[in-house]
């Protein structure tokens, strides 16, 4: 008489996530723009990128639920998109989780990325006369030169109006030129005035605001941190 072979029960497999909601759209659109992260070298591609994925979602706290899920799937994307986070947004303290996930192999900007510094700033000022600022500031991580560019527009309700960064720091400075008489202002002040600006566009809509205004503002605002810091 045979005897049956024993049927071997599988063996249960926790899931990280399994406890762990949907996420929404907006988080989803983050967790895939991290894809790219670990590929990046320089910190500024790093910036835009997050700055760029976050900026539809102006109304949703999408960071606890993009923080649950990176750590919930322990990945390069993971550990970059959480060292990412920790430089842009300071207050959703995603270093602890990030130095949980170590092993994972940290991406080739990490060091980089926080040694941003703040360096100068001009304005052309026409407030009395056409009711409009424009701002230009430069910014580093070590001898990496970038620089932004910003109009704020009182005619609009003082609202930054266009916004945008790049490497390219001698044509900005054109730019800049064109608009009218350059003036050297403290980086505090006009990070001061770039808060300020930057506080009115969330009344905004149907104002004529340039959609870069929205797509830099995670990264405008971490520069206007450390500008008020300094």
């Amino acid at each position: 008489m045979s005897r049956k072979a024993p049927v071997r029960k599988p063996i249960p497999v926790k899931s990280h996530r399994g406890a762990l909601p949907p996420l929404t759209p907006a988080q989803q659109a983050v967790v895939d723009a991290a894809r790219q992260l670990p590929q990046f070298t320089d910190p500024l591609d790093v910036e835009v990128a997050l700055s760029a994925a976050v900026a539809p979602a102006r109304e949703e706290d999408v960071w606890p639920g993009v923080v649950a899920n990176a750590v919930a799937v322990p990945s390069r994307r993971s550990l970059a998109l959480l060292r990412a986070v920790t430089e842009l947004v300071p207050e959703v303290e995603a270093g602890v989780e990030a130095d949980k996930l170590g092993d994972q192999g940290e991406p080739a900007w990490r060091e980089a990325i926080g040694r941003l510094v703040v360096g100068e700033c001009w304005v052309v000022d026409l407030r009395a006369e056409e009711g409009h600022q424009t701002l230009l500031c430069t910014y580093s991580y070590g001898e990496d030169v970038h620089a932004g560019l910003y109009l704020v527009d009182d005619n609009l309700g003082g609202v930054v109006k266009n916004a945008f960064i790049t490497k390219d720091v001698a044509t900005a400075r054109t730019m800049l030129d064109a608009y009218g008489a350059v003036e050297e202002i403290a980086a505090d002040e006009a990070h001061r005035r770039l808060a300020e600006a930057y506080g009115k566009v969330d009344g905004g809509p149907g104002l004529g605001i340039d959609p870069d205004v929205y797509v830099v503002e995670l990264l405008v605002a971490r520069r206007i941190r450390l500008a008020q810091r300094s």
